[in-house]
């Protein structure tokens, strides 16, 4: 049947082709909704904004418009396991079910395919075959003859950490481009071709704002031309596209290069090869000494302009003036050796950057560091992206889709409209879960808990959990909202709850989450960012606990700084800001907790603030209607 025959309705409806077809299938109105006003969009070729609550089905309330519009579309969603669900498992379901004629690809970064030129270099060194690599190099040589983009994640028997992979796969500064001997075969370049064809492609919101970086930069394109773009996941475009339209360069950048022109120059012909290594010994220097400016500084701060003058003068100029000579100078460009003419490119780039960083920029950006053990990163970041998204998305494209099932705050997207500058004449849809939360959820907030600041607020919160997790039999997810309070909890309760303790960090987050959800009796003691991507359906979570409202650390650079500048412009930051970030974060939790019509919990926020003060009460109204106690014993009522 031809797409353009067919309507949302006839697809969705409640006697649709689904309906028809699918076993169990459960018709939603809300998803009908959701499809009819992205439909609406497509034709006005207007941006919308729709937020659709767990168990909507969201993702058929997008894909069903965008594909009988026929439109070249983009969907950008924000974790890799919903990007391989709608190309695995939605659009082949749809495709079957409703006979639409459906044609996808899936895009990833780059380090996810396999470079042929990485792979050659790698297993032409006679060292590395003697480590007994020859029965992996067979499996990957066989691999090779039937693959058709090279996906890492068809190698199943290599695990995710193996450092392998980090030597077959390149780096946008490891890429050779057009100089490359293998650039007729190369995976990348099939796969774009490919993507170029398609009407549909789907990528995450990194490679999504790659791609827009590297249009602006008019250095081409990672993502064939689109007409419409998807935002699945929405709630998380801020904090990604203002990575992406601002600038880092880390120690770690100057110190790949260096260590890829000591070994690229080591065996080589190369004029003038004393003189290189000086030069590289000077960057080597100069960038432990940059390391130094921070010694004694917390993990991540802001770099006044004085600051940034120091650097740019001392040892700034000295990386700034090595990685030149490397650029121009005879030797690297003049040689035919095209690794070591990619190295030279790699060394201007490294020295534009550079600049770009030490920039004294407007009141709109800022400039900071974070240091890790053995890393420094410099970055000038935007605090407002709104011009940014308007030159680059809402000008240039027919219709921008953002949704979520956490984009409004008070039942109003002003906040998420203020933070991305969508522009007047966005449609908007509002469409709650279907879920039945006054039966299968139950809110427990105590009274007698002191506040968050006080001394005390830690040791009583953790004698509240193990209260807490003898009604639920374990089975619960506790966050935090600093590191410090999750580890002193863990401390206390460790050993005087007869239930596993798991603790972020002290495994990988996959394992971590694998075995929580196999120990169905666990407890999982993690931080707020953990939640995000967490999909842990039945009876394993059967209660979220939270310490305090997941407001964001004004001791973050970047939080900070937009404090600062909306107070400038007379604005009350608390209100405007920080309340409706903390919200979309709380709704988020309440998201991890009921995944599906059979789940019931508890959701217990340990922060009393949420009753006694004025914006509490904003918490409260931003979520479903749940019924609220503050009676320990009703948990166990709850349960039985």
């Amino acid at each position: 049947m031809a797409n353009d025959s067919l309507t949302a309705q006839d697809i969705l409806g409640s006697g649709g082709l689904l309906a028809r077809s699918l076993e169990g299938f459960e018709f939603r109105s809300s998803q009908i909704q959701m499809a009819l006003l992205i439909q609406k969009a497509l034709r006005q070729k207007v941006p919308a904004i729709v937020e659709a609550g767990t168990g909507t089905g969201k993702t058929f309330g997008y894909l069903v418009p965008i594909i009988l519009s026929g439109k070249k579309a983009v969907i950008s969603t924000g974790t890799k396991n919903l990007q391989e669900q709608i190309y695995n498992k939605d659009l082949p379901l749809l495709k079957k079910s409703a006979h639409l004629n459906i044609d996808a690809m899936i895009m990833k970064g780059r380090r996810n395919y396999l470079c042929l030129h990485r792979y050659r270099q790698l297993f032409s060194q006679a060292s590395f075959l003697k480590t007994g690599m020859g029965e992996i190099r067979q499996r990957l040589e066989k691999w090779l003859k039937r693959t058709e983009f090279a996906d890492r994640s068809e190698l199943s028997w290599l695990a995710d950490d193996d450092a392998l992979w980090d030597a077959l796969s390149s780096t946008s500064d490891q890429c050779l481009g057009s100089g490359c001997m293998f650039i007729e075969d190369c995976f990348l370049n099939r796969l774009r071709s490919r993507a170029a064809k398609a009407q549909i492609i789907i990528v995450n919101h990194y490679l999504f704002f790659a791609d827009l970086k590297v249009k602006k930069g008019g250095f081409g394109e990672i993502i064939p031309r689109f007409q419409v773009a998807v935002f699945d996941e929405a709630h998380k475009i801020e904090e990604i596209a203002t990575a992406y339209f601002g600038e880092s360069l880390s120690t770690r950048q100057l110190e790949e290069l260096v260590n890829d022109l000591e070994k690229g120059i080591k065996d080589a012909r190369v004029p003038g090869k004393a003189k290189i290594k000086k030069q590289l010994n000077d960057i080597k220097a100069a960038t432990r000494r940059l390391m130094m400016f921070f010694d004694n500084q917390a993990d991540k701060g802001r770099i006044g302009h004085e600051t940034l003058s120091r650097i740019s003068e001392g040892p700034a100029k000295e990386i700034r003036k090595g990685l030149r000579y490397l650029k121009e100078k005879e030797g690297l460009n003049d040689s035919e050796n095209m690794a070591l003419q990619g190295l030279a490119i790699r060394a201007g780039e490294l020295e534009q950057l550079l600049d770009e960083i030490l920039i004294i920029r407007g009141g709109n950006w800022l400039n900071w560091y974070e240091r890790r053990k053995r890393s420094l990163t410099l970055h000038a970041s935007p605090l407002n992206i709104s011009e940014h998204l308007d030159e680059a998305l809402y000008q240039k494209l027919q219709s921008v889709i953002f949704t979520s099932a956490t984009l409004s705050t008070n039942k109003t997207f002003d906040y998420f409209r203020s933070r991305l500058g969508l522009p007047d004449g966005t449609l908007e849809g509002n469409h709650p879960s279907h879920f039945d939360f006054e039966t299968q959820t139950l809110l427990y907030i105590p009274k007698d808990l002191p506040g968050p600041n006080s001394p005390d607020f830690a040791p009583m919160v953790a004698k509240r959990i193990a209260d807490i997790l003898m009604r639920t039999n374990g089975r619960a997810l506790a966050l935090f909202t600093s590191y410090y309070n999750l580890n002193l909890v863990y401390q206390i309760l460790e050993g005087r709850i007869p239930y596993t303790m798991f603790r972020q960090g002290d495994a990988p987050r996959s394992m971590l989450l694998d075995e929580f959800r196999d120990d169905i009796h666990s407890v999982l003691f993690a931080t707020g960012s953990f939640w995000q991507g967490v999909d842990v359906p039945g009876e394993s979570l059967s209660c979220l606990i939270i310490d305090k409202l997941p407001f964001e650390s004004p001791g973050e650079p970047l939080v900070a700084a937009r404090i600062d500048a909306i107070r400038d412009k007379g604005g009350n930051p608390f209100i405007e800001y920080q309340v409706p970030a903390a919200i979309i974060s709380l709704k988020q939790g309440l998201g991890r907790l009921i995944r599906k019509n059979t789940d019931r919990g508890i959701l217990s926020v340990l922060d009393t603030r949420i009753m006694t003060s004025r914006y509490g009460r904003v918490f409260l109204e931003s979520l479903p209607e749940i019924p609220i106690t503050h009676d320990l014993s009703d948990i166990g009522r709850f349960f039985k």
